[in-house]
């Protein structure tokens, strides 16, 4: 992603906001994202023209507001997170996380007591925990993908673990799945619940009714489980940003 110029000024809510303009060349459409700080990023892809992303802009001033409300000016700590809600969604399983000190990041699996110690350098520490999760969450969220394609007779390309800012994951027409690793910081049925919307996109690559009724099919509870992810997403998408 490249930048595109000087931030975009416009009031939203009757206060000054600074709206910074990025070109993506992986972006297939328009989007705004409120970052922490908060920061306003706009992205637009290459070939669509500043002007028209000033129009979407303008258009999505109302969602921008809320979206505004409900951000944080101050980024939350991980390892506060943890200490709050000690525990980790890994493949099926609920592993209680233990924190100790080491001289580089370790991640220690116990199959037998459920549990995972991340050993973190005194430096950096909450660095070290985003670290140290994203590295279990790769492990884990594969296993989950293909624990959950078996169960649905779903296919896919491949799986990749990723910091996304304003999403839970993603499927290609390809059919590879991208992950949040901040994932694993949710409880298992809303872990599977994401990981089955980007499976049904195998089937269905839009929000028709099929999709949806495809994805009742495997998760009756989905309505529940997309409200309780929305609640969710304040508490957990900030988390681990250094």
């Amino acid at each position: 992603m490249r930048g595109a110029g000087q931030p975009i000024t416009v009031h939203v809510g009757g206060r000054e906001t600074h709206v910074w303009p990025r070109i993506s060349e992986r972006s297939l459409r328009m989007r705004l994202s409120v970052k922490p700080g908060p920061k306003v990023v706009l992205s637009y892809p290459p070939h669509a023209t500043h002007a028209s992303a000033i129009t979407f802009l303008k258009d999505n001033l109302g969602w921008l507001e809320r979206a505004l409300g409900r951000s944080r000016a101050v980024q939350p700590s991980l390892l506060r997170h943890l200490e709050r809600f000690p525990w980790m969604t890994h493949d099926d399983r609920l592993l209680d996380v233990r924190i100790e000190t080491a001289g580089r990041i370790l991640v220690r699996m116990d199959q037998e007591e459920d549990a995972v110690t991340l050993a973190l350098p005194v430096e950096r520490r909450d660095l070290a925990a985003a670290k140290a999760v994203r590295r279990a969450a790769e492990d884990g969220l594969c296993r989950a993908v293909s624990r959950l394609g078996r169960l649905t007779g779903v296919a896919f390309a491949d799986v990749t673990v990723r910091d996304q800012t304003s999403r839970w994951g993603s499927c290609s027409a390809s059919g590879s799945l991208s992950l949040n690793w901040r994932l694993v910081l949710l409880p298992p049925k809303l872990h599977d619940h994401v990981i089955l919307h980007e499976l049904a996109h195998r089937r269905h690559m839009d929000h028709s009714d099929r999709f949806w009724a495809q994805l009742a099919a495997w998760d009756p509870d989905w309505k529940k489980h997309d409200r309780e992810l929305t609640r969710s997403w304040s508490v957990i998408m900030d988390l681990g940003r250094a």
